[in-house]
């Protein structure tokens, strides 16, 4: 007859198998950390070695300043903030000139809404004569506000596009964007609105001299062209008095009127999920984020990557392997990074409650590529951090498949010396 076991080794022998059970979930758990450290580690030491080492203050939420943040405060009629932007960010909003020029030529003339607030940033000028700048100023009070001042045609900063008078701005001096708020000055004399042109030589004497007022007036915008292209919103101005609206195209997101309802707050969330460690497209998810009043949703526009993945938004997740495929996706087929890009395209939509746009409170979740067990976090990068989640204003485009970003894509462009 077989003796039975006592409760007291029953119990001895049950602590010893949680304990051994224990024991492997540790080694499994830390062998998780380990693995999506290391991947981590590699994806890190490739970006230090193709773009350098972040500056300790370097943020990565470049919408940021703009464009919501274009807001009288009391006490103030008219605010003119400068915005400056990445290198990126300009080479993905300045479009085709020739695209420009026919959109513009079949668009309506409309009239002028002086007071209103925006966020504009200079992108092309049309002239057949290099000695000319364009540029917009607020004139009220007897007194002058350079919107984007110093639009200069030279040689060195010049490249040219399909048609040889259609000229696109590639350096310095668009690198500044202008937060623009006249909403202030509705009850003011003598308030309005110049897009002029002037000889680069005369400049100081234009704008400060004593014939400065009679020469804005005789160029005051009482009508300007609002075209579409690629998705974004361009105001086109005529700087020489001749019914040519190609003279100044400015990109204008987040137009508001005096009578108009704030516009939403939105980022467009750029990210790399670590799938591949030297690839830096940042286009692996791209989704923005919108918050309308106290109501949020995100859209996803373009999905790069090859793994599952979790979107983090404040409180809301959306996986790519259960709410995406119920939409009809695979989780191993990339989406809108090929080809001809779609860049307003909605993949999916869906609210979300919890965003927090000052803090950024979002997070990828993804499977590793080399081992399904292995959950990377990617949350968004502090300061000075290596980034793998990019922030950027919602009329951004993002890379192709397997495009890097360029050598320096980061970096403010210098400014165009005076002399």
């Amino acid at each position: 007859m077989k003796k039975m076991m006592s409760t007291k080794g029953m119990m001895i022998l049950a602590v010893g198998i949680a304990m051994a059970s224990c024991s492997k979930t540790d080694v499994f758990e830390q062998n998780q950390t380990n693995l999506s450290e290391q991947q981590k580690a590699e994806y890190v030491s490739n970006y230090v070695a193709k773009y350098g080492q972040p500056d300790a203050n370097q943020s990565w939420d470049f919408a940021a300043a703009a464009p919501n943040a274009s807001k009288t405060r009391a006490g103030e009629t008219m605010v003119c903030n400068e915005t400056r932007l990445p290198k990126f960010f300009y080479e993905h909003v300045v479009t085709d000139g020739g695209k420009f020029a026919k959109e513009i030529a079949k668009a309506e003339v409309k009239n002028w809404n002086p007071f209103v607030s925006v966020w504009l940033v200079p992108c092309a000028i049309h002239t057949t004569n290099k000695e000319l700048q364009f540029g917009l100023s607020v004139f009220y009070n007897g007194q002058v506000t350079n919107i984007a001042n110093g639009l200069r045609t030279e040689d060195n900063v010049w490249a040219y596009n399909l048609d040889p008078l259609y000229d696109l701005f590639t350096d310095a001096v668009f690198s500044r964007g202008r937060n623009v708020d006249t909403r202030g000055l509705v009850t003011a004399e003598n308030a309005y609105w110049t897009a002029y042109s002037y000889n680069y030589k005369w400049t100081w004497g234009f704008l400060w001299g004593e014939w400065k007022e009679a020469g804005f007036k005789s160029f005051e915008i009482k009508t300007y062209k609002e075209i579409t292209v690629n998705g974004r919103t361009y105001w086109c101005f005529d700087c020489t008095n001749d019914g040519d609206y190609s003279n100044l195209v400015c990109l204008a997101v987040d137009p508001v009127g005096v009578e108009d309802q704030p516009q939403p707050i939105q980022k467009r969330y750029l990210v790399e999920d670590l799938g591949s460690k030297d690839d830096f497209d940042f286009n692996d998810i791209v989704f923005d984020v919108i918050d309308d009043n106290g109501s949020q949703e995100c859209i996803v526009r373009a999905m790069g990557g090859t793994i599952d993945f979790t979107l983090q938004i404040g409180d809301t997740e959306w996986i790519k392997s259960e709410d995406g495929v119920k939409a009809g996706f695979n989780v191993k087929t990339m989406y809108n990074t090929q080809g001809a890009i779609e860049y307003d395209k909605v993949l999916a939509r869906f609210p979300v409650t919890g965003w927090n746009p000052e803090t950024n409170n979002i997070k990828v979740k993804v499977k590793s590529g080399a081992s399904e067990n292995v959950i990377i976090e990617i949350p968004f990068p502090k300061k000075g951090d290596v980034p793998m989640i990019l922030a950027f204003p919602a009329v951004t485009n993002w890379q192709v498949e397997r495009e890097s970003l360029p050598e320096g894509w980061y970096t403010i462009p210098e400014e165009i010396s005076e002399d």
